[in-house]
């Protein structure tokens, strides 16, 4: 009887101790907790490169943001005011919208204006963000966005909207694939 109750309590011990190695996070466990929270930051990175290009006006900033063949789409009737067109495809396309704004900028006679063209800043304000990884290699992103133009006359809100990206994680470095604006 007694080696019955010693038999007994020595499987119940040994069914305990595998039950709580296998409840116990493992290597693998931390290792994707780890890599989520890299991704996580990483697309948090590209989408701020993104915002903060479009914000300075800094095309290679902003187009490095985006897959050589991403897609910035505006979902609106056109046309739009600043942009030359509805669909800019590939990286060098998207930077244009950047780069094309500063040329005009550059050729416009500022005794047309009403404002000193050297004051002029634009501040983009993103709220609302919201990412969402879908699987190791893709990601949305959604946010509201108002930019917010500032002369030597005065202050005001230009626009308001929405992003939505799609994000792609591609040789190990995640990037816009295609981002959708809303006003």
């Amino acid at each position: 009887m007694r080696k019955l109750e010693l038999v007994k309590a020595l499987v119940l011990t040994s069914a305990l101790t595998i039950f709580a190695a296998a409840c116990r996070p493992g290597a693998s466990e931390k290792d994707f907790t780890a890599q989520r929270i890299a991704d996580r930051e990483a697309i948090e990175d590209v989408v701020n490169r993104a915002n903060l290009g479009f914000e300075l006006s800094d095309p290679d900033l902003f187009a490095g943001a985006y897959a050589e063949d991403g897609i910035f789409q505006l979902d609106a009737k056109g046309p739009v005011f600043g942009f030359d067109k509805m669909t800019y495809q590939g990286r060098g396309d998207i930077r244009s919208i950047i780069a094309d704004r500063a040329e005009k900028m550059k050729k416009t006679d500022p005794k047309t204006l009403s404002f000193d063209p050297a004051t002029l800043k634009m501040y983009i304000r993103n709220s609302d963000e919201r990412i969402v990884i879908l699987d190791p290699k893709t990601a949305r992103h959604t946010s509201t966005w108002m930019a917010v133009i500032k002369t030597n006359v005065d202050i005001h809100i230009s626009a308001v909207g929405r992003y939505q990206d799609a994000i792609e994680k591609r040789d190990g470095k995640w990037l816009i694939v295609k981002r959708v604006r809303t006003e």
